[in-house]
């Protein structure tokens, strides 16, 4: 039986070369990653080149502008990238007969006080938030059978890692090393996904055949300070950088109207357990498979 071709928009993200790597390394499917500079979503006619390469396989759209403030500062590349590039892709699925895979992301909805659930309504608060939900609805009015996986918010990549745990790794080291003893981190809560169980969960359900909408989560939920301090835990850091928790609200207090994030945003992923797919796993040990990457050796002890 020969591979399905999957063809990989925004290949250089985190998401994107977490899928392209995963399906290389199985038999199942065969990848074209394509990163921005091989592919802007933007130029319709290059898209619809594409056709030959997508046709009788899969397109996988994670091509986005992912920055939720320079979503904010340029709002009108920001629909360009994230709407009209999900435009352009979709029309390519269709003139090819491609499936479509699209990641959707946790901010499409606005939080709350319980669980998230399939029956939920978006809400996005931010500006990124609200144009991910329009490329939803553009992928699911233009295409008879989509797969849309909303998925939380997730660390992976090593070095391109551009999300909390990438972000935070460095800021801690740099406060470590000058002679800080505490570093504040704030409480918000979410659920810490690495891009890998992401990958292998996705590329199940499209071996599967599934359309539709699911949610995709690690099991359990975290506060952006537990993460912070698995971290310190991990990487050694015990006794020398004390973490401590700061209120949401203090972060909130200093995001405008198109950057603004839930101050809670746990989803149940009730599609997902109920008919058997899901394989994600606990957020803590995976966080700690993932620090044994050697790219985070040069912030151990010693290094």
């Amino acid at each position: 039986m020969s591979r399905i071709p999957i063809l990989v928009t925004g290949a250089g993200g985190m998401l994107g070369s977490a899928i392209a790597e995963v399906a290389a390394a199985g038999s199942h499917f065969v990848p074209h990653p394509l990163t921005h500079s091989d592919l802007d979503v933007r130029d319709a006619a290059a898209v619809m080149k594409l056709a030959d390469l997508a046709a009788g396989g899969w397109i996988v759209h994670c091509a986005a502008m992912v920055d939720v403030k320079r979503c904010a500062s340029d709002p009108a590349d920001a629909r360009a990238v994230i709407v009209d590039g999900s435009r352009n892709v979709a029309a390519l699925a269709r003139a090819s007969g491609a499936r479509l895979l699209f990641p959707q992301s946790f901010l499409i909805y606005g939080g709350g006080a319980g669980l998230i659930d399939d029956a939920t309504s978006p809400a996005p608060l931010s500006l990124y938030g609200d144009l991910k939900l329009q490329a939803e609805t553009v992928i699911l009015e233009n295409l008879d059978d989509p797969l849309v996986i909303r998925m939380a918010g997730f660390f992976g990549g090593g070095p391109i890692d551009k999300n909390f745990v990438g972000r935070i790794i460095p800021a801690m080291h740099r406060a470590m090393t000058s002679g800080e003893a505490v570093f504040p981190v704030g409480d918000r809560v979410w659920q810490p996904t690495w891009t890998r169980d992401l990958a292998e969960n996705t590329l199940h359900l499209m071996h599967l055949n599934a359309d539709g909408c699911y949610q995709m989560a690690s099991h359990g939920e975290a506060t952006f300070y537990e993460v912070a301090a698995e971290i310190a835990d991990a990487l050694g850091w015990d006794g020398r950088l004390r973490v401590e928790p700061v209120s949401s609200a203090l972060v909130a207090s200093e995001e405008t109207g198109p950057e603004r994030r839930p101050d809670r945003a746990v989803m149940a992923c009730e599609r997902l357990r109920r008919e058997g797919r899901d394989l994600q796993r606990d957020w803590r040990a995976t966080l700690k498979a993932y620090l044994t990457h050697p790219h985070f050796d040069q912030y151990r002890p010693g290094a």
